[in-house]
């Protein structure tokens, strides 16, 4: 039988996602252990160029200068150093144009000073937005080293131009409930043992070669390694990417001003490669089983990121992946004319 797993596979897949969204909704992850830790002492930076407006709560950020930070920031006096942190807050932005670097954006910063370097900070967390965007609610938490010394708060447009807006912050101490540990460990440990399964069951198939069966381990490991990246750190890779391209030649630098996410762009590739090695390997399975389980993926990778730190689960996501997935089984079946010699050679 070809993929004698399947029906278990959906079931199981169906299940997981319920639990998932269930737990997700309806089990709280932090706790305040403090009162709030911003006040209503500001310092700012601007130039001729830049203005900026301040009240009890809201801030308003613009500048024509790419060339100049404009910030409105304050240190933080009572630091819950060693603990967590939840920020909070809704956003708003008009025609934020970024500057020369990734970095260069409209953005709020919580950073730490380095210690002996004159005016030098390490974020502990940034919520950088660019373009026109309407309201929209951020949260984000992260972790205070006991080790810090100095911790600042800043609004900011980093070497861009336009205007940032902010109102109703909060940023406080939280700590995580054991319930939620719990929970998320083994929602995560199950959707591990549903990907092993339905990788393993597209195995049970009449295309048996080495070539094939490495490509989809390769491609499926890709897009697990994709998902459990922390925000932080895909942030930090893909922004690494930017700067490569514009630095590796001239000619490269149209492709780095086009205006695609990388990371959408990873999203649809690795599907792609996914599909058409899937519908190489699954020759004798019928395409609504392979186009179902590129779906599955699609769908279990994003609801995988609820548990995962800086990633947030989009539809858009899904429909690029599907998308991709989908271009890949096409690929395959117009070739598969062409490729079946090819493979049974090897």
């Amino acid at each position: 039988h070809c993929m004698p797993l399947f029906k278990f596979n959906c079931i199981f897949f169906i299940l997981l996602a319920v639990v998932t969204l269930l737990a997700h909704f309806h089990i709280e992850r932090f706790q305040s252990t403090g009162a709030e830790l911003l006040t209503t002492s500001w310092s700012t930076r601007t130039s001729g160029k830049s203005q900026i407006d301040i009240s009890k709560d809201f801030i308003r950020i613009s500048s024509n200068d790419p060339k100049m930070v404009t910030s409105a920031f304050q240190y933080l006096q009572q630091v819950p150093y060693g603990q967590l942190a939840m920020f909070s807050a809704e956003i708003k932005s008009h025609n934020v144009i970024k500057g020369a670097h990734p970095w260069n954006t409209a953005r709020i910063a919580i950073t730490q000073k380095i210690d002996g370097i004159h005016d030098q900070y390490l974020p502990l967390a940034i919520q950088s937005v660019i373009g026109t965007n309407e309201w929209k609610t951020y949260q984000e938490h992260f972790y205070i080293p006991p080790d810090a010394k100095i911790v600042r708060f800043s609004v900011e447009l980093h070497h861009a131009t336009g205007s940032l807006e902010i109102r109703n912050w909060r940023l406080y101490p939280v700590i995580q409930l054991t319930l939620y540990s719990w929970s998320r460990d083994i929602i995560l440990y199950a959707w591990g043992g549903f990907f092993m399964i339905l990788i393993g069951s597209c195995f049970y198939t009449q295309q048996k070669k080495i070539l094939l069966r490495f490509l989809l381990i390769s491609f499926f490991a890709a897009i697990v390694i994709g998902v459990s990246l922390p925000g932080d750190i895909k942030t930090f890779i893909f922004e690494n990417i930017d700067i490569q391209i514009d630095n590796a030649n001239p000619l490269f630098s149209p492709i780095s001003a086009l205006p695609w996410d990388l990371s959408k762009v990873g999203h649809f590739v690795f599907f792609l490669g996914f599909g058409l090695v899937l519908r190489l390997t699954a020759s004798n399975t019928s395409t609504w089983k392979v186009l179902t389980i590129i779906i599955m993926m699609a769908c279990g990778t994003e609801l995988v990121q609820i548990y995962v730190d800086g990633r947030t689960p989009l539809v858009s996501d899904v429909l690029i992946d599907t998308m991709g997935g989908t271009l890949g089984v096409f690929f395959a079946r117009i070739a598969y004319p062409f490729n079946l010699k090819y493979w049974n050679h090897i």
